[in-house]
């Protein structure tokens, strides 16, 4: 599943929300507690204040610069039925101060789900991939204060 957003910001500006390594980090800059997994390279964790006994293990994929940049999730310890999920963000310049973001999730659920609890973990899902873009999209153009409100209020 998939959307996209335009942003009045460079591709650099919106690169450096996305990439785990860039200090202007979007999840670091919200207050989350984001760390390099020492030896071992392209892996991070990230702990949330508001959950600190769940930790958010990224393994980037795919990074290049101002073009695209994806990573694996697996959250330790688990919760609800995501199992894994892959996201790939791509930038397409739309000029200097402005580009498209699209963002591609692609999720494992863990075995077992009937029918209406995969229909509800996807709604949840799409739901998801529209909220974190509209949160990039905020913290582009209007800064982190902006940004860590809506995720203080929201659980997406």
């Amino acid at each position: 599943m998939g959307s996209e957003v335009e942003i009045d910001r460079s591709v650099e500006e919106v690169y450096a929300l996305i990439d785990w390594a860039d200090p202007r980090n979007a999840k670091r800059a919200t207050g989350n507690e984001v760390r390099e997994v020492p030896g071992k390279p392209g892996q991070f964790e990230m702990v949330m204040p508001f959950m600190d006994d769940v930790v958010f293990e990224f393994l980037v994929t795919e990074a290049v610069p101002h073009r695209k940049y994806a990573f694996g999730c697996v959250i330790k310890p688990s919760m609800g039925n995501l199992a894994y999920n892959h996201e790939t963000y791509e930038l397409e310049p739309l000029g200097d101060d402005k580009c498209r973001l699209t963002l591609t999730c692609e999720t494992t659920f863990f075995d077992g789900l009937r029918m209406g609890e995969f229909t509800q973990e996807v709604a949840t899902m799409a739901a998801s991939v529209q909220s974190s873009l509209q949160k990039f999209k905020l913290q582009a153009e209007h800064g982190a204060e902006v940004a860590k409100a809506v995720e203080e209020n929201t659980l997406l």
